[in-house]
């Protein structure tokens, strides 16, 4: 009789082909044997009864912003991986947005060394690939990135320090920029907006002395995203870097990715689920709390986004969650432009996404798909992302009971600003969640210290 060190008993275990009523047998945090209905054959040390539960594999959450250590009182790896832990995300990819930021080794390395010992969850790291960092992209890979993040559009004024070696706006710095981070096989992962349509809409704007909510959004047009769109996956035909668009926030920009994979670019696509969830007239109830860039969209451009979700053109959904303090939210209420762009997300994206499923909208397939194997696919995670023999014991076990979100409950320090959400009802609740076979969140309470989350670094690492 086989035996395992932990079997997992659900009713409904999504595996990539479809969800099954079996068993998951672990041995040393790795998926040792998979089966259908009683594990009648097999012995464990323990058994988990999951029988009314839904297990999928673990959120891979490809867009997550720790703050630390420039802004502690925003979050820490400690408090942002409880989050996670809560949300079912058993993976975060972290940006570089900082200070300072990890556009080189030295601070790529440091800010690894702060997570060491610090996480709930296995936690990446993405590196800056602006222009000023060009000379340090090809050793940034050997030390471990998943990826670069890019902003198409110069850093808004008084934030320069947190965007060193993060942006690019001339084309040709782009291109170059694009051919670096072609020749270390990682990804190129851009904030697409264009720099000069930002600051003309911003400045008319200021001219007409405008500084309601909606401000925001007209400040952050379509013409931006899809413009800067458009010229990446031109410049990423040009130079075959591997392309993926941030946080995209409209249909029409997904047609233009949908477009390009039918020419053969290989681009990629994020979404996030505010874009999916809430739209741009949301801004006059939420005000700065749901000021976020880009900007949320019509209810016209969430349909089409939508469609993209179903077709496959976008690729995963990542939480973009942007922590900040109540007090920086407040300052929107004078002035939409003195408030910063960002709300919390770990622990919402999932719950939300639950809601596509009771509505239609996603199977359990496509949301393990956008939720953890693309991820996994695209940056390399091979040990991540599905709920397969050989692969790291991650799981998101969920509960399909009607309920709400409550912002207080929150693991996040910046549970104050996550209002977006507050009070919505939701299918499903996230009751348990594994790393590596290890429960790290069981029924509202993080378990064990933030010592069990490790490093992840990408396949160039030596």
């Amino acid at each position: 009789m086989p035996s395992y060190e932990q079997i997992l008993r659900s009713h409904t275990i999504v595996l990539p082909d479809g969800p099954i009523d079996g068993w998951i047998g672990i041995n040393d945090g790795v998926i040792a044997a998979l089966g259908y209905g009683d594990p009648n054959d097999a012995d464990a040390d323990q058994l988990d009864d999951l029988s009314d539960y839904v297990v999928l594999p673990g959120v891979i959450d490809t867009h997550v912003h720790i703050r630390y250590p420039g802004h502690p009182e925003r979050e820490d790896f400690v408090t942002g991986s409880a989050a996670a832990a809560a949300g079912g995300v058993t993976t975060i990819l972290e940006m570089p947005i900082s200070v300072p930021p990890t556009w080189n080794v030295d601070l790529f390395e440091k800010r690894v060394d702060m997570a060491q010992g610090r996480t709930h969850v296995d936690i990446g790291f993405y590196a800056a690939g602006g222009y000023q960092a060009i000379p340090h992209i090809g050793q940034l890979a050997e030390a471990g990135a998943v990826g670069y993040k890019i902003f198409l559009h110069r850093p808004q004024k008084g934030r320069e320090h947190e965007f060193e070696g993060l942006w690019a706006v001339e084309t040709g710095h782009i291109v170059q920029v694009f051919e670096a981070i072609a020749k270390t096989g990682l990804k190129a992962c851009v904030h697409a907006e264009d720099d000069e349509l930002l600051h003309y809409a911003q400045e008319r704007l200021e001219q007409q002395h405008r500084t309601d909510p909606l401000a925001h959004v007209e400040g952050h047009p379509l013409l931006a995203e899809t413009l800067s769109v458009q010229r990446a996956i031109m410049i990423a035909k040009h130079t075959g870097a591997r392309l993926s668009i941030c946080h995209l926030s409209s249909g029409t920009g997904a047609d233009l990715v949908r477009r390009a994979k039918a020419d053969g670019v290989p681009v990629t696509a994020e979404t996030c689920p505010h874009y999916l969830t809430r739209v741009d007239t949301d801004m006059n109830a939420y005000g700065a709390y749901a000021k976020i860039n880009p900007p949320l969209r019509s209810q016209f451009e969430q349909d089409l986004l939508w469609a993209a979700i179903q077709d496959g053109t976008v690729d995963f959904i990542g939480s973009d969650h942007a922590p900040y303090t109540r007090e920086e939210k407040e300052r929107g209420r004078e002035s939409i432009w003195a408030a910063p762009a960002g709300c919390p997300g770990l622990e919402t994206t999932l719950p939300l996404l639950l809601n596509g499923v009771t509505a239609g909208r996603l199977a359990w397939t496509d949301l393990a798909r956008l939720t953890a194997s693309k991820a996994a696919d695209e940056f390399g995670l091979a040990s991540k992302g599905r709920i397969a023999l050989g692969r790291d014991a991650d799981f998101a076990v969920v509960e399909m009971t009607d309920t709400t979100i409550k912002a207080p409950t929150m693991q996040t320090k910046s549970r104050e600003t996550a209002l977006i959400y507050d009070g919505q009802p939701v299918a499903g609740r996230v009751a348990k969640t594994y790393v590596r076979g290890t429960l790290v969140y069981d029924d509202g309470h993080v378990i064990g210290d933030a010592r069990h989350g490790k490093v992840l670094r990408s396949r160039r690492h030596q």
